[in-house]
């Protein structure tokens, strides 16, 4: 049965959570720590009258890394069972992830927008979640045209993201998702002419070149010759002097000119 706004439960807080349990509907708690019970990690949730308890193979995450990215965070759980009079409950957030993943089966086209929070990044990826709970990993390649900058620099956790669904396959259980347009950043560059004054910043830099991304166009790379003196880093932001493009060959020359702040 869905409840109606503003109902208030009689009983307060206990209440809802045996109502919570007795029909079986999902409720939103943050994680207040990870700790370990009989030799197992779990989560440990912050349900205002009890302490809620999901031990790793109900919290749907296959690793304890994972699980220590989630502190703080709030996650929707299902009450599997309480114990008033030790102010705990047993909750899973597995059995409420796999009723929102069929829901988004019936509904998801792929080529749709869908609004995601981003709650896990790591170096190679980041994971968001499309709704209910269900978490989508999303590659880098796919998560950001930016090259210049690690993923923890242009994600949080918590950041609202849009992403578009590249594929769904209900059967093996897959959902793929992009945060970036298919667009080519050479075709959307500007046409660029010997002598422009550009900023961008380094990507890669070695004894023999730089690679340098432009700052107004994510994804488009240029090349220059290593500064005379001193050294640059992935990160620094420079100024350059466009030496030539070629939109064709996809090729933009650059002589760098200065650092910015």
């Amino acid at each position: 049965m869905l409840r109606p706004e503003g109902l208030e439960y009689r009983g307060g807080s206990w209440d809802r959570l045996y109502d919570a349990m007795q029909k079986g509907y999902p409720i939103e708690a943050r994680i207040t720590r990870v700790t370990w019970e009989n030799d197992s990690p779990v989560w440990e949730l912050d349900l205002e009258v009890a302490r809620g308890q999901v031990p790793m193979d109900q919290t749907g995450l296959d690793n304890l890394t994972l699980m220590k990215k989630f502190t703080g965070q709030k996650v929707l759980v299902k009450i599997r069972g309480i114990d008033k009079n030790a102010g705990i409950a047993a909750c899973s957030r597995l059995e409420a992830v796999a009723d929102s993943r069929e829901k988004l089966f019936r509904y998801l086209k792929v080529g749709q927008d869908v609004d995601a929070v981003v709650r896990v990044v790591t170096p190679k990826q980041i994971m968001v979640d499309i709704g209910g709970g269900v978490l989508v990993e999303v590659p880098r390649a796919a998560a950001t045209r930016r090259k210049a900058f690690r993923l923890n620099d242009l994600f949080e956790p918590g950041r609202q993201v849009s992403v578009k669904v590249n594929a769904l396959d209900q059967e093996n259980d897959i959902i793929s998702v992009s945060m970036v347009d298919g667009a080519d950043p050479w075709e959307r560059a500007p046409e660029f002419r010997r002598g422009d004054c550009v900023a961008g910043v380094v990507t890669h830099a070695n004894a023999r070149f730089v690679m340098i991304e432009m700052l107004a166009v994510p994804g488009l790379v240029g090349l220059a010759p290593p500064p005379l003196r001193g050294s640059l880093d992935r990160g620094d932001r420079v100024t350059c002097m466009v030496a030539s493009f070629s939109r064709e060959k996809k090729k933009l020359s650059l002589r760098l000119r200065g650092t910015m702040a």
